[in-house]
């Protein structure tokens, strides 16, 4: 199969014989099938272009001197102006006579010398720049997380709900409500816990708020033999489980737009909590619910599960695509670790 450049070669050779034989160029390229603007610019070939200089390139009389840039570079880094932006230099500049061109034009030259950010000065802080709590739980109560959320109450009134939840179990293993945020409070919420769960977690994990840092939770937390961990100062991410477990209680179908009083919502959140860890199927277990998994109790409750899948697909196989077959729990959780399931249970 003859190629496009080598048929249009072919075509202009015959077209060429032809019109040295006496035809005219129209009927020769007619007869050959080649358009006659591609004969008359074969005859005449453009002359070759010389060396394009790109625009930005181009001398022109006006343009802005490398000295000159240089110069005002000079100025705008200098003890002067540095503190300035470069709108401000500016005009400084122009008013002292230095600077023969627009603004315009100055905020290229700065752009091309790459310092067209921010030329405030950067403050580091007194303070070190904290690390990303980066913890991992495979077994339940090795990781707990608290945080502390506002309930609504009659009128302005607000209570202070503190929840305790173990990581690897999703499980609630403590709660209180009250008027106020305290350490005192803080501190009574993490003791309860110890002592109706017969046990201490090996890291505790928080946000930095006021009763996380207080010194009668640290002494609490060194007595028991805890090891605190924190989330970044305004990092939303850190303590991710807590803000899920939130979401997860304030957009329950059931939950009061506002408690009748303290005692209400006191009453209310032990049932929801004492529901919750029992019954609640948590996407993040693989639909086992926390009490199921805090308590060892999966692999009873897989079987079960799997029995009644086997008795599904042995009386309807055409349903399934492959015989269903019912997980286990996820191997490991934690903070600021891989997660692919929806920590709220919302949907």
């Amino acid at each position: 199969m003859v190629g496009a450049k080598a048929w249009k070669d072919i075509a202009l050779t015959f077209t060429g014989n032809l019109v040295a034989a006496g035809w005219s160029a129209v009927k020769a390229c007619a007869l050959v099938g080649l358009h006659r603007t591609t004969w008359y610019r074969h005859l005449r070939p453009a002359a070759p272009a010389g060396i394009t200089v790109p625009q930005a390139d181009r001398a022109y009389p006006n343009r802005i001197t490398a000295a000159e840039a240089e110069a005002f570079m000079g100025l705008l880094n200098s003890r002067d102006y540095g503190n300035l932006s470069v709108t401000q230099a500016y005009y400084r500049m122009l008013d002292a006579g230095h600077c023969s061109f627009s603004v315009a034009a100055a905020h290229r030259i700065v752009a091309a010398h790459g310092q067209n950010g921010d030329r405030r000065s950067q403050r580091g802080g007194l303070s070190p720049k904290r690390t990303k709590p980066v913890l991992e739980t495979t077994a339940p109560n090795e990781l707990w997380s608290w945080d502390i959320t506002m309930l609504h109450g009659p009128g302005k009134h607000t209570y202070k709900l503190y929840t305790i939840l173990d990581v690897f179990s999703r499980r609630v293993v403590g709660h209180r409500v009250e008027y106020t945020e305290t350490a005192a409070f803080a501190s009574a919420l993490i003791r309860d816990a110890v002592t109706e769960n017969r046990t201490r977690p090996g890291i505790l994990h928080a946000d930095n708020g006021a009763p996380m840092r207080a010194g009668t939770t640290l002494d609490l937390a060194r007595t028991l033999g805890i090891t605190l961990s924190y989330s970044r100062p305004r990092v939303s991410d850190d303590n991710p489980y807590s803000e899920a477990m939130f979401k997860t209680v304030k957009y329950d179908l059931e939950f009061p737009r506002r408690f009748q009083d303290l005692q209400h919502a006191r009453d209310y959140m032990a049932a929801y909590f004492m529901d919750y860890n029992a019954n609640h199927r948590h996407s993040g277990l693989n639909y086992y619910t926390p009490d199921t998994v805090h308590h060892g109790k999966v692999d009873h409750a897989r079987r079960h599960r799997q029995a009644i899948l086997d008795a599904c697909y042995a009386r309807n196989p055409q349903r399934y695509r492959a015989k269903p077959a019912a997980p286990g729990v996820p191997p490991a959780a934690g903070i600021n670790h891989k997660q692919t399931n929806q920590l709220s249970q919302t949907a």
